[in-house]
């Protein structure tokens, strides 16, 4: 089968007369047989099961499902179209079969199977050849992050009924709060959801709301469309049950073969009784859970043959840090490193480092022979993890091994926590998972800057390595764990690389420009969350035109923290105003800053930089004796200068201030927003008006859900049709 087969399926709840519709069924199965499937049966990991009988030819199907509650149905489907075979979508893996105790390769295997419930657990097959067969899968999941969620480019949503005197409105679901949703309950209900672009959801989530179970959703199809009038079914739900309140629960998307829409539609057609209907929360996605299946056994049989064990693991894939495992891998490894180190970092900051080795280019010593080695380990009573021992042979100690970590042990030194004198000894508590890891950890580490470096032999891979942490005086507790002392060595040299790129010190500043100039379109696209990626890796790179830009496309996704960006990513970085220019900085990061400021009655941005305020705007200089106050208040009257707007804007942003000025903030804000696609600046250091976070007059029109939405419209040369919500 070298195919997806997806169906439009419908469910006949038992005890009732209608069919109603379900979500799309998609399947594909590779094997070795070619027959199309004659039945197929599968569990899920939620506890819903089916088995369907396919027509021949796989054109449709009927057959029987028991939702996740034990609510039984019959089920049938039929075939809407086939897909070709996505990389990204199905599962696969190297396959063994065994007749008795030996296994033998049986080649690769992949397969899909997505029914709008959670992932699949057991799959059975039979085809029209007489091959049939059964697994049991294992696997772990992963919720979509972040960087997938959509949400924020809804730019409005509306109900069928809404309690606006108590608070209790549409607009809630969007808000990662307690605040919900709550309408009237007749004969159904609906939310309407405008998005600023066309957007693919894939996966979406609902969430319960305080009180009374009965008027949570039971019924409901998900609608798209691209005008607001002509919708497509997308997904249907029926007797669905939320067991708990503020529950999410999450929905794939099955039927929209990539369809990306600006309006979305969620059409209630049943709750649990009440009179009323209600949600807590809406949030959309442009993937679903990612399921990682680490393997599967079970049997399958060939026709006329006997069956026989059949298991499957996913290919292998080399982990983070892998081949740091020989000592002539860590030299090479090594010298790459302190070649990196020696190039950028300011000669102050390597204070440890003798003449010597800054002309030899190598940070660390002559390797611990295979005698020193053993000498250790057996002084420890064990052996050590590969990629530490290889470590210590390539160099006996280290100095500057990250930006925090100014010398590492050598094999005289390595120690057991425990047994040494660092300063943990309260934190030793073997009833508590992290004290226990520190009472049984090997100190590697020498001196840093207040931070330890552990292994922990209680947490061994099957390849022998020993899971790595950092304990530093500024952790809540045990930083991240890494799976080995290489990955741990690999993620503390690009947090070196972050900051030295964040100080204008680029390790690797080739391809900076590159990559603002990737971000200056995604950012004109409404691609908000890629440009900033784009702008943050050219930051690593040195770029200061990176780093500025980052800020202030972060200042309209979180005005809040504003000042305090700005303060330490332009304000604190010469290469950034050296490379924006001081008049820019004056007409946008320095009123963006004193708005937040004024609005906090914050602290200044501290002595150090005080005088880059002084010289940008002499007015605003601090004087000896002066009270915070009196600082805030003449920096709440200062009127910045104002950069040249396209003349179309221009007039847009006029009237916008009169209407607000009048009051009229919902009027100012729609003209706004039919004004944003239109804006446009020949400066490629301009990447959206930021005039509009900083003008007074406009405090009450651009709320911080409005300065979101506002570089999510595409914007200028990058406008495709209509963005006006």
């Amino acid at each position: 089968m070298e195919r997806v087969f997806v169906f439009r399926t419908e469910r006949r709840w038992d005890g009732a007369d209608a069919w109603e519709p379900g979500p799309w069924l998609r399947v594909g199965i590779e094997r070795d047989e070619r027959p199309p499937l004659d039945r197929l049966g599968w569990r899920t990991y939620d506890g819903a099961e089916a088995a369907v009988g396919f027509r021949a030819a796989m054109e449709g199907f009927y057959g029987h499902y028991r939702a996740a509650d034990g609510a039984p149905a019959e089920y049938r489907g039929e075939l809407e179209r086939c897909e070709a075979v996505q990389e990204a979508a199905v599962h696969r893996f190297r396959t063994q079969e065994s007749q008795g105790a030996d296994w033998q390769a049986a080649g690769d295997w992949w397969l899909l199977l997505e029914d709008g419930d959670a992932h699949v657990e057991r799959l059975d097959w039979h085809d029209r050849a007489g091959a049939s067969g059964s697994i049991t899968l294992r696997a772990t999941f992963t919720e979509p992050d972040g960087t997938r969620e959509v949400t924020a480019l809804v730019c409005t949503v509306r109900a069928h009924h809404e309690y606006e005197a108590v608070g209790e409105i549409a607009d809630n679901l969007l808000n990662d709060t307690h605040a919900k949703w709550l309408g009237d309950w007749r004969t159904g209900a609906w939310l309407k959801f405008r998005l600023v672009r066309p957007t693919f959801v894939q996966y979406y989530v609902l969430a319960s709301a305080n009180d009374c179970p009965d008027r949570d959703p039971t019924a409901w199809t998900l609608y798209g469309s691209n005008d607001g009038r002509r919708w497509t079914a997308l997904d249907s739900r029926t007797g669905e049950v939320f067991t708990g309140r503020h529950q999410p629960r999450g929905f794939a998307v099955t039927g929209t073969a990539g369809v990306g829409y600006r309006h979305y539609c969620l059409e209630i057609t049943a709750n649990a009784g009440a009179e009323h209907v209600q949600l807590s929360q809406v949030r959309l996605f442009d993937t679903g859970p990612v399921a990682a299946y680490t393997g599967f056994f079970g049997y399958r049989r060939r026709a006329g043959q006997s069956p026989s064990g059949f298991r499957g693991t996913p290919p292998a894939s080399a982990p983070e840090g892998a081949g740091l495992r020989t000592v002539e891998e860590w030299r090479a490894y090594l010298s790459d490193y302190s070649a990196d180190i020696i190039r950028v970092t300011q000669g102050r900051e390597l204070w440890n480092v003798s003449d010597e080795q800054r002309a030899a280019g190598w940070l660390g010593y002559e390797g611990a022979s295979e005698e020193r080695l053993a000498a250790l380990e057996e002084r420890l009573g064990t052996r050590l993890p590969p990629s530490y021992r290889a470590f210590l042979g390539a160099s006996d100690g280290w100095l500057r091994l990250s930006s925090f970590m100014w010398e590492m042990r050598t094999t005289d030194t390595v120690a057991w926590l425990t047994e040494t004198d660092a300063a943990l000894a309260d934190f030793y508590d073997e009833d508590d998972e992290e004290g226990a890891v520190l009472g049984r950890s090997l100190l590697i580490s020498q001196e840093g800057d207040a931070q330890y470096w552990l292994l922990d032999p209680g947490d061994v891979s099957d390849d022998g390595e020993w899971a790595a942490y950092i304990w530093a005086s500024w952790y809540p507790g045990l930083g991240e764990r890494h799976a080995s002392f290489a990955e741990l060595v690999r993620a503390e040299r690009a947090v070196f690389e972050r900051l030295e790129g964040h100080r204008g010190h680029g390790v690797h500043p080739e391809g900076a420009e590159d990559l603002v100039a990737q971000g200056r379109e995604q950012a004109l696209r409404g691609e908000a969350e890629q440009a900033l990626a784009s702008f943050e890796r050219a930051a690593v790179k040195g770029s200061g035109v990176g780093m500025y830009l980052k800020t202030i496309l972060g200042a309209f996704l979180d005005l809040g923290s504003a000042h305090h960006e700005i303060r330490n990513n332009v304000f604190g970085r010469d290469h950034v105003i050296a490379a924006i220019g001081e008049d820019q900085v004056r007409a946008e990061a320095l009123p963006l800053y004193l708005r937040r400021t004024v609005e906090e009655h914050g602290p200044l941005v501290g002595l150090p930089r005080l005088e880059i305020l002084g010289r940008l705007v002499p007015e605003l200089g601090f004087s000896a004796g002066e009270s915070n106050d009196d600082w805030i208040d003449r920096a709440a009257a200062h009127v910045p200068p104002r950069l040249p707007e396209p003349p179309a804007f221009q007039q847009a942003l006029d009237l916008a201030r009169s209407l607000a000025a009048r009051g009229d903030d919902e009027e100012a804000w729609a003209v706004v927003e039919a004004a944003l696609p239109h804006w446009h600046s020949d400066d490629p250091h301009r990447i959206a008006p930021v005039i509009l976070l900083t003008d007074p007059v406009l405090r009450g029109v651009v709320t911080p859900h409005r300065a979101q939405l506002m570089v999510r419209i595409p914007r200028g040369k990058a406008l495709g049709g209509d963005t006006r919500c």
